[in-house]
């Protein structure tokens, strides 16, 4: 589980910090730096999880506006079942040539140094004791702890990496997800920015997860009535089809099934979200900006609920940024995070809402501009 998040020099982030709990909700207003966070956490996890370069992920364009420095930080608080880490990179850019390197990362281990880098070259801990280990030369462009390949003196480090491949980071759009899935490679990590890939993964979660298909099914009936289940079927050599079976009461309760893509937006987005909170055995930090976009208004908080009452369970953590009335009211008052921002000024966030009135929501207390 994330408990803090720490960035500076990106975006609208200047020395910005960010605690977290289990359950989470990010307000504020547009601009205000709820997104960013997700976005910020989304590139951390490419990197080092997937090994992907780092500017491919932060480019010099990403710098804040507002400073001149050259140098990003970023920093990650983890609470893992076995102990705590804590994970720290910064980031040097040219502005003029465009180049970009990590000129320093570093993790410990409840409080022990078990990797650091620094000027091109990596220090190895001994994860027993912590006493230095191998030093060895690195590639300036991609994280070290990435490059790492998992091995009986890394496990720390491999599991600090299986938990940021636990995080399902998202903006979901419906209007884009497809319907099929391509093959028989999906994993719990591949769920992209605006889950276009669904099926894919929803075929790899469902199968290692099957025991808890009945009660998605369940939620799903009660949250769409009618609905039955949901199932890939066999569309070509080496592609799967998502069917979504309901009943029609006017034919005596006969099932009929559609595909994924023949279902209205609302209805794909439900099923995405239900799935995400029941399949994901993995026990992943589920971050999300603006779930609630697509949902009916009497939908909002039956998710919210269900999704709440999984955290411990199926999931880890649960973090949602939301403009909505019914998410605002729902669990603005004991898990909001409160982002503010006055122009191109830094970002300032607080746990507790900016003004309260007896009597009124604080949704109408932000509809009625008296949140500042």
């Amino acid at each position: 589980m994330l408990t803090r998040f720490y960035a500076d020099n990106f975006k609208c982030f200047v020395n910005f910090e960010l605690g977290l709990d289990e359950r989470n909700v990010l307000l504020g207003g547009n601009g205000s730096g709820k997104t960013t966070v997700l976005d910020a956490l989304r590139r951390i996890r490419a990197l080092i999880s997937r090994g992907n370069r780092v500017d491919e992920e932060f480019p010099a364009r990403d710098l804040c506006l507002a400073q001149n420095r050259n140098e990003q930080r970023f920093e990650l608080d983890v609470q893992s079942k076995n102990g705590f880490y804590q994970y720290v990179v910064l980031i040097e850019h040219e502005r003029d040539s465009q180049k970009v390197r990590i000129a320093q990362e570093s993790l410990r281990y409840d409080g022990k140094p078990i990797f650091e880098f620094k000027m091109g070259n990596a220090q190895l801990y001994n994860e027993k004791n912590y006493e230095p280990g191998p030093s060895l030369p690195f590639d300036w462009s991609r994280s070290g702890i990435g490059a790492l390949h998992e091995r009986s003196d890394n496990r720390k480090v491999t599991a600090f990496k299986n938990e940021l491949r636990n995080f399902i980071i998202a903006c979901p759009c419906p209007p884009i997800f497809e319907a099929e899935a391509k093959g028989d490679n999906g994993r719990f990590d591949t769920i992209d920015w605006r889950m276009r890939n669904f099926a894919e993964w929803y075929n790899d979660a469902a199968r290692g997860n099957m025991g808890a298909l009945q009660g998605l099914f369940d939620a799903l009936g009660e949250a769409m009535p009618g609905f039955e289940s949901m199932d890939l079927k066999r569309a070509g050599v080496n592609s799967l089809e998502l069917k979504v079976s309901f009943r029609d009461e006017d034919s005596g309760g006969k099932s009929i099934p559609y595909s994924f893509g023949q279902l209205s937006d609302g209805q794909r987005m439900l099923m995405a979200l239900y799935s995400l909170i029941f399949l994901s055995d993995q026990r992943p930090s589920l971050f999300l900006d603006e779930p609630d976009n697509y949902l009916a208004l009497r939908e909002i908080q039956p998710w919210l609920a269900a999704a709440g009452e999984r955290c411990g369970e199926s999931l880890e953590q649960l973090v949602i940024a939301s403009h909505h009335p019914v998410t605002i009211d729902y669990l603005g008052g004991a898990s909001g995070r409160w982002f503010s921002r006055e122009g191109a000024g830094p970002v300032r966030v607080s746990t507790k809402p900016p003004k309260s009135i007896d009597g009124l929501a604080l949704s109408k207390i932000v509809a009625r501009g008296w949140q500042e």
